[in-house]
């Protein structure tokens, strides 16, 4: 059947059920069952992607949601039955890469065609047909996104990806062997004003389509529970649940609503944009005022102090602060995943500002990390891990209700301006999610700026000369830093919280 339909092609709704259906995987839905007008099925999005119905595209969906099996499968299909078509999927992560990888490969067996079809046995990077297709599979890295040049390139879950990284690959995709270019991008949406939120925006003003779905459009059937007893009853958006025809199982996500808090069942499950209302620092962070473009970077006449929250599978961040006559400055940082603490110290150790690192500050719950950095020469104090105070102390210091901002951070700092703009709350409790900055920024207020007059004696007080007072051009900055300041703090005097 599968060489039927490569032989006179995809042409309609059909065929394209027919392939789905002789695959088994994934089981996709053909409903909308949250009754949002706004949401399309995973089924309408593969056909019209599949029959040519779109060219770029934008997929905003779940987690779970099968984004990363469906960019697997349009590659697969798009190659097999296209003669000559390149296509790269970019993943955020390499979890992301190594998910459309294991889809692809998961066809093979399925089909058993690999034989028949490839030219080589397939890897990790790239899968070559004897029709002259490719698929490349890549992580998402400043090198991988100003590689290649496919007819069609996928971005999985970019709201996960480096600024940098998502600018770079827009400029991918190219028309060639009589075949054009297309671009898709799917993602959860979960980061305020990040690379999803400018997606979004862009494929308004492009009138690109958007497909959107939640958990409840992927959802299998329930009639096998009974509404008034079931935990799902609060949320469901009603009887049409009974006749949902996707894969995750009612009892699959009543599981998660163990783990998971209100607010990420929200944008990440029901895929319900949070507003700034619940940013941790929404009310006292603002862009312009505490991230200026005239912020001074690394001055090599001044002391560096380092902040640092552990990673391992989760990041690693390390802030780089200095000293100016008009508060710190967070210049620079370190933020990795999958990495150990000695790569950290050796990246740490190739910036320009490690040999004027005095001092630093740390999570106190890895004593023996602490210890690898006093052996490279930097005493780590163990930071105050209360994250009421943390929260507390940070929020003053980006908004005293007298006064100037304490502290300001280097617009090269994007994971720090990405990490504020995705803090979120609930019921005034911060949530644990992409808090590594800000971790290690409370960890430094509290050491530095918050600090209390019983540890005055462990507050580190840059050295009082004219150096610590910066150039002329520096002076300059810093007047103009506050001059917007007093502008910003005009603007905020008639504004109301709501």
């Amino acid at each position: 059947m599968i060489e039927s339909l490569k032989a006179k092609g995809l042409r309609t709704e059909q065929d394209i059920e027919a392939l789905v259906s002789w695959l088994g995987e994934p089981v996709l839905s053909t409903r909308v069952n949250c009754g949002n007008p706004d949401h399309r099925s995973p089924s309408e999005f593969l056909a019209s992607v599949l029959l040519g119905r779109v060219g770029d595209f934008v997929v905003w969906a779940n987690r779970a949601g099968s984004k990363s099996y469906l960019a697997g499968l349009i590659a697969w299909a798009k190659c097999s039955f296209t003669p000559g078509l390149e296509a790269t999927v970019l993943g955020g992560s390499f979890e992301q890469s190594e998910k459309a990888y294991k889809a692809m490969n998961n066809f093979w067996k399925l089909t058993k065609l690999q034989d028949q079809w490839l030219e080589t046995e397939p890897t990790k990077r790239l899968t070559l047909w004897r029709n002259g297709s490719q698929v490349g599979v890549l992580t998402a890295s400043t090198r991988s996104a100003r590689g290649p040049h496919p007819n069609l390139l996928l971005l999985d879950e970019i709201d996960e990806m480096d600024e940098e990284v998502y600018r770079s690959a827009l400029s991918q995709p190219i028309s060639k062997g009589g075949i054009p270019a297309m671009l898709g991008k799917l993602s959860t949406n979960h980061r305020f004003d990040g690379m999803m939120d400018e997606a979004l925006a862009r494929a308004e003003e492009a009138k690109v389509p958007v497909f959107k779905w939640c958990v409840w459009d992927c959802m299998s059937s329930c009639r096998d529970y009974v509404c008034s007893t079931c935990k799902l009853s609060v949320f469901c958006p009603g009887e049409q649940m009974k006749e949902a025809d996707g894969y995750f199982a009612p009892h699959d996500f009543v599981q998660k609503l163990e783990n998971l808090s209100e607010t990420t069942l929200s944008i990440e499950w029901f895929c319900r944009k949070a507003g700034r209302s619940d940013l941790v620092y929404g009310a006292e962070f603002d862009e312009d005022l505490h991230c200026p473009l005239n912020l001074p970077g690394f001055n090599s006449e001044l002391p560096v102090l380092v902040s640092v929250d552990w990673g391992g599978t989760n990041p690693f961040s390390v802030g780089a602060w200095q000293r100016r006559d008009f508060g710190w400055v967070r210049f620079d940082e370190l933020y990795q995943a999958q990495t150990t603490n000695k790569r950290l110290l050796a990246e740490a150790k190739g910036k320009p500002w490690w040999p004027n690192v005095r001092r630093g500050v740390a999570d106190p719950s890895r004593p023996d990390l602490i210890r690898e950095w006093k052996d490279e020469g930097v005493e780590l104090d163990g930071a105050n891990n209360d994250v009421d105070m943390r929260v507390e102390a940070v929020r003053d210091a980006l908004r005293p209700v007298i006064g100037s901002p304490k502290f300001y951070v280097n617009r090269a700092c994007r994971n720090w301006r990405a990490e504020v703009k995705s803090y979120y709350q609930s019921r005034g409790r911060p949530i644990k999610e992409h808090d590594h900055a800000m971790d290690e920024t409370g960890y430094f207020v509290l050491w530095q700026i918050g600090a209390r007059v019983s540890r005055k004696g462990r507050v580190y007080v840059p050295e009082k000369d004219e150096k610590s007072k910066g150039t002329p051009e520096e002076k300059k900055e810093g007047e103009e830093i506050k001059q917007k300041e007093e502008e910003s703090n005009e603007r905020r005097r008639g504004r109301i919280y709501t």
